[in-house]
């Protein structure tokens, strides 16, 4: 697979790049903290949203102004206080509201780096640290829901959908469908070997759906927070917008996307946590996170803005997972 510099792989959100000052003061105002007291810095990562850590009057609280509509943050919002009761690290949240027509969730700081920096920076890490994130995943896994669809705002799952491999496969063919007259994004042979991978293999990834989990959907080292020094733990794990209730296989395809960022003995010590917590993991995950991924790739192609960065790695994940199965 081509290598691809971990912070080269995605293109930032147009929406996201620019928040003005004033807002920002705004959200301070209405949390209740005055803005001249108070030192503002932009956290790295968020592809849809801006974070921001506000420090003063003997507080620290993260300001996440969210591109998207309330909808969105009302749902992680509301996502992120039932997990409260659950055995998963995540941030507390404080409040919920819009300033300046732009949603906003305030919530707890975690005085950590993230996962992806960590590897970066090049300094030592315990490989047990796989095992603990191994451990968050299997326990989010472990939180069942009546039915498949999208997670909305109070925890409702949506109708949108009665299976969620089954979706996932009907959103790549579409997608290949209309990237047809979209070469330059996709060439057509690329597009015709994926094409017949799914046509071929899908049936496994539906059979992988054991029961309907809650599913992160965006579970990767840029959204894994850990402590600082030579033996780090998970702090917590954040960014929850794009959670769904449906295969949990896609975040294990998430988080082995680009293997070759750890160690060797990660991916069995990550396994080994996981089924310590959850140790309904199906035998064919491997085969099953894999191949789902692979609308994780769909839905960075089909995107309309020029994101030259996200359309790169795209096609070097898709023509990876071609050569693994042999097509």
């Amino acid at each position: 697979m081509e290598k691809i510099p971990a912070k080269d792989r995605f293109s930032q959100n147009v929406k996201s790049i620019s928040t003005p000052a004033e807002l920002l003061r705004d959200v301070l105002r209405q949390f209740g903290m005055k803005p001249e007291r108070c030192e503002l810095k932009q956290l790295s990562g968020g592809f849809m949203n801006a974070n921001f850590l506000a420090s003063g009057e003997g507080q620290k609280v993260v300001l996440r102004v969210y591109a998207t509509d309330n909808h969105t943050a009302q749902k992680e919002f509301d996502l992120l206080r039932f997990l409260e009761n659950d055995p998963v690290t995540t941030p507390r949240v404080f409040a919920n509201f819009e300033a300046q027509n732009r949603p906003v969730v305030v919530m707890e700081y975690l005085d950590g780096v993230t996962l992806e920096d960590r590897i970066l920076s090049g300094e030592p890490l315990d490989p047990s640290i796989y095992e603990a994130i191994g451990r968050e995943l299997g326990a989010i896994h472990k939180i069942h829901f009546e039915r498949a669809g999208f997670i909305g705002p109070k925890m409702e799952i949506g109708t949108d959908f009665d299976n969620f491999s089954l979706f996932i496969g009907l959103f790549i063919e579409k997608t290949l469908k209309d990237l047809e007259s979209r070469p330059d994004k996709l060439d057509l042979e690329t597009n015709q070997r994926f094409r017949q991978l799914v046509e071929d293999k899908w049936d496994l990834v539906v059979q992988s759906e054991l029961v309907p989990q809650l599913v992160h959907c965006d579970f990767n080292p840029k959204n894994i927070l850990i402590s600082k020094g030579p033996d780090p733990k998970v702090l917590g794990i954040i960014d929850w917008e794009f959670s769904d209730s449906g295969n949990g296989l896609i975040d294990i395809g998430n988080f082995f996307r680009f293997s070759y960022d750890y160690p060797v003995e990660a991916r069995e010590r990550f396994i080994r946590g996981y089924k310590a917590v959850n140790p309904n993991l199906h035998p064919d995950w491997e085969t099953g996170s894999r191949l789902i991924d692979l609308g994780n790739m769909c839905g960075f192609l089909e995107r309309k803005e020029d994101y030259q960065k996200s359309f790169r790695t795209a096609r070097a994940v898709i023509r990876a997972t071609l050569e693994c199965f042999g097509y």
